[in-house]
């Protein structure tokens, strides 16, 4: 019994890696006023009492990897310089949230921490045919307790049939459209869970990536509230 207990313990173990959704942030410190990158500077978030971070590089690049999605608070610090928390950064399943940080010397009058709000446009340059929703946008949508009503709400090209149901993304067929909850093909042809548990929404409507295989429509990808942002909730 010992031996088939801990079997399965390793089957799940395996099993929650093999399908983790895990993103990154990455970015570049630099000096406010002269624009010259600083080397060393030490950028981390906090998640689960652990910090996970990294140390700029000569460039001033820095990378976080495997990160949980989720929404983090971005702490950059090194002697000299004001520390900077960047706040809102909504990490999301195989993607990079980009946050670059401006430092101010010490030798200025500055208060402990420089506090930056974190800005993600519904459109990324680099990612034209993806429209992100976050977390906040969704929440506040009259329509949050029908999530597929919200997301054409904010959603440009995805329109809603009469039935409620239907998809239809840049015109394409329902049957075109593909739903992918915390990384699992929808089987049932929509989200499949309540408004009150979704995260954050990425619509694809063009540049499909490989992953999600040959889709002739566009995909919704959604991702459900993490454990770091039920505890941020109540703290």
């Amino acid at each position: 019994m010992k031996k088939l207990t801990t079997l399965l313990t390793v089957i799940l173990f395996i099993s929650s890696n093999i399908f983790a959704q895990l993103g990154e942030i990455k970015g570049f410190v630099k000096n406010k006023k002269t624009g010259e990158p600083i080397w060393n500077a030490s950028v981390y978030v906090e998640f689960a009492g652990n910090m996970i971070g990294d140390a700029a590089d000569f460039d001033g690049k820095y990378t976080i990897k495997a990160l949980n999605p989720g929404t983090y608070t971005v702490i950059t610090k090194i002697q000299g310089y004001a520390p900077v928390k960047t706040r809102n950064v909504l990490v999301t399943s195989d993607n990079i949230a980009y946050v670059n940080v401006d430092m101010i010397t010490t030798a200025e009058e500055l208060p402990e921490f420089v506090f930056v709000t974190h800005t993600i446009p519904l459109l990324k340059k680099d990612e034209p045919g993806v429209q992100h929703i976050i977390p906040k946008q969704f929440k506040q949508s009259v329509h949050r307790n029908n999530p597929i009503k919200a997301i054409e709400s904010m959603a440009s090209g995805v329109t809603v049939a009469p039935n409620g149901k239907d998809v239809y993304i840049r015109g394409s067929r329902p049957s075109s459209t593909q739903f992918i909850t915390d990384g699992m093909k929808s089987i049932t042809g929509s989200i499949g869970i309540p408004g009150q548990a979704i995260g954050s929404i990425k619509v694809y409507t063009g540049g499909v990536p490989a992953s999600y295989g040959d889709v002739s429509g566009g995909v919704i990808v959604v991702e459900t509230k993490s454990y770091f942002d039920l505890a941020q909730k109540f703290k």
